[in-house]
């Protein structure tokens, strides 16, 4: 195990190079998500009822989740609290609801649902019209034309749509919530996220809604994913794993680049917090996976952040945001070769995950 402050000796390898050499073909790929580093813009959230439409089990399985009603924190004594911090409650609605203009349709209260996900979807320039256009007038997804079917995938992502098969794109809107950032509330006395949070056991419990090509049935993996693109239940959960871990740790690195560096040893930054989860992060990246799995993305990712000290002792901010961007890259590059990657040296650490953080909706 890496000890906790001490520097650490190893040296980033070719592997990184070569990896940078091949990401200009790929950065325009689904999985470079414009919507990955783009703001929520309430006045393009069409709302949940309007996703009802269509997917009436994906909505039935998000009513009943606790993403549904985590607006409901905003209410309470401690939301109370933080609101008055910033003198109202836009600043809770980010992660606790989903910021809408009058014109969006939900059904009462409104929780984290589709589109703070997904990304909003409405505007001129929205995804919403776009991504079930499967061709000509009566056409529908089975019949839908391959040339057809890549230039909707494309469009989709210009208007800032993030699919399931973007596991990078989704792993960073989850963290983005999981791993709170900003400053003012955490001296406030907000917990800094779920310390537990892992992608696997959250996102195939409640959150679980994968009923794209059967409706009647709620898929471990989404469904559409695993038609088109041959990326089965197990892939997936691997890809998972092994992305979730390096967004894990570069949103933490991307916390600790941003703040003033006075406040780095404050609770919220230092081993208790963005520092020791992103320690915690890397060895498990270094230790754990990377020794079962040869892929020169992970030894990238690993190579990206050996140099920097973690920890209590975690003052490189420079170095962190440039590691940062080195993993997202590294990540990057792993989805956008999902279909293919050997992964299967890391199926252990999967099957030893907790179990999931609740129970799927099945109809």
């Amino acid at each position: 195990m890496v000890n906790t402050g001490q520097q650490r000796t190893m040296k980033i390898n070719c592997r990184f190079i070569s990896a940078i050499g091949v990401f200009t073909v790929v950065i325009t790929a689904s999985t470079s998500s414009k919507a990955t580093d783009q703001a929520l813009d309430a006045s393009r959230v069409k709302g949940a009822v309007s996703c009802r439409k269509c997917h009436e089990a994906e909505y039935t399985a998000w009513s009943l989740s606790t993403h549904s009603r985590n607006h409901e924190r905003i209410s309470s004594s401690a939301g109370k609290k933080y609101a008055q911090v910033y003198g109202g409650t836009d600043k809770c609605m980010t992660c606790h609801s989903t910021p809408h203009t009058p014109d969006a349709q939900f059904e009462g209260a409104v929780g984290v649902s589709c589109e703070s996900c997904h990304m909003p979807a409405g505007g001129d320039s929205g995804w919403f019209d776009l991504h079930s256009n499967y061709g000509a007038e009566g056409m529908n997804r089975e019949d839908e034309l391959a040339d057809h079917l890549a230039q909707r995938m494309s469009d989709c992502e210009s208007a800032g749509m993030i699919r399931a098969g973007n596991t990078y794109a989704l792993a960073r809107n989850c963290y983005s919530c999981h791993i709170v950032a900003d400053e003012k509330l955490l001296a406030a006395g907000h917990k800094p996220g779920h310390s537990d949070f892992d992608l696997i056991p959250w996102m195939q419990g409640e959150v679980r809604h994968n009923f794209q090509v059967d409706q009647k049935q709620n898929a471990e993996s989404p469904s559409l994913l695993n038609a088109r693109d041959g990326v089965s239940t197990e892939q997936r959960k691997r890809v998972m794993l092994v992305v979730g871990k390096i967004v894990e740790l570069e949103t933490c690195l991307r916390n600790l680049a941003a703040i003033d560096s006075g406040n780095l040893k404050e609770r919220y930054a230092g081993r208790r917090g963005w520092a020791g989860r992103a320690e915690d992060a890397f060895e498990y990246l270094a230790e754990e996976i990377a020794p079962v799995v040869d892929n020169d993305h992970i030894a990238a990712a690993v190579d990206a952040v050996s140099e920097l000290t973690l920890g209590r002792s975690f003052t490189d901010q420079q170095g962190a945001a440039e590691a940062a961007d080195k993993l997202k890259i590294a990540a990057t590059l792993l989805v956008a070769e999902q279909d293919k990657v050997d992964l299967a040296g890391v199926q252990k650490l999967v099957d030893d995950l907790g179990r999931s953080q609740g129970k799927a909706y099945q109809p």
